[in-house]
């Protein structure tokens, strides 16, 4: 019987010697409703002018709003989302090839071509306005080009009007390419110690650069449980600052080092189904 509890208050003792958990809460960016995931690729918008003045001031003021509402989401600072113009009908552009040679021009990871044609026979107060939007990511492994249509009802009496109508269904359109937001909840590992504090303390302002070289400095003790939670909090940190095949490395020496099985296999599916 002294034998049994000599063993149960070693095991409490070993339980007790692991790493608290702390629950950070996040607002994380996901693929758009589009199903485009255009976080961190450059971005170009190309739109067609030579149609005619009226057709031409609406083209340029869509795709300028459509370029900038995308450079507001994935930017980084003003003109970083680049807006081109190219003559004639924008049909021979479409075609997958054609819009390979656009992104290589362009410098770009990903294209937009915007195709929109207005009625000219409609009241000059209301212009149906025909969009269709030809998009090509470079990134995708699928390699296949991505057909959007719509149309858009500008209500416009004067030129000011037209251009101010032509603005708004810009910015509307690029409504279905910009990111989700989702709310969700990562556990940080943690020691009653005030470097272990530091780190967490970081975590919780979102510093994970900061927090990241606090862990970093924890990496050479020999408890192997403590370094297992250092560098399973420095896979959340990479993770969270996007380097998810580096999330991937920290996380597999977590695990080699000692592992937090519950801890490391939500994380590793979250890195997972963001990793290009």
């Amino acid at each position: 019987m002294m034998k049994r509890l000599s063993i149960l208050s070693a095991l409490l003792l070993l339980v007790s010697c692991g790493p608290s958990r702390h629950a950070i809460h996040v607002e994380m960016r996901h693929p758009s409703r589009s199903g485009l995931e255009l976080s961190g690729k450059n971005i170009s918008v190309i739109y067609g002018a030579g149609d005619s003045e009226e057709n031409d001031r609406i083209s340029e003021n869509m795709a300028d709003a459509f370029a900038k509402s995308l450079e507001e989401e994935y930017g980084t600072g003003e003109g970083s989302v680049g807006l081109f113009c190219v003559d004639g009908s924008l049909d021979r552009y479409s075609g997958r090839d054609s819009l390979v040679s656009l992104l290589i021009q362009t410098g770009s990871d990903v294209v937009f071509l915007m195709d929109m044609s207005s009625d000219a026979e409609a009241a000059s107060s209301v212009r149906p306005v025909k969009v269709g939007i030809y998009c090509y990511d470079g990134m995708d492994k699928e390699e296949k080009v991505r057909h959007f249509t719509g149309t858009r009802m500008l209500h416009a009496s004067s030129d000011e009007e037209l251009v101010s109508e032509a603005q708004k269904a810009g910015k509307l359109m690029a409504d279905p390419f910009g990111p989700q937001w989702k709310h969700e909840q990562y556990s940080i590992a943690y020691y009653d110690s005030s470097k272990w504090y530091e780190g967490l303390v970081r975590a919780d302002q979102y510093d994970w650069k900061g927090a990241m070289d606090i862990w970093i400095g924890l990496l050479d003790s020999k408890d192997m449980m403590k370094r297992s939670a250092a560098e399973y909090n420095i896979a959340v940190a990479c993770y969270m600052l996007g380097d998810y095949h580096l999330a991937l490395e920290w996380l597999d020496r977590s695990d080699a080092d000692n592992g937090f099985p519950t801890l490391s296999d939500g994380l590793r599916k979250r890195i997972e189904a963001r990793k290009p």
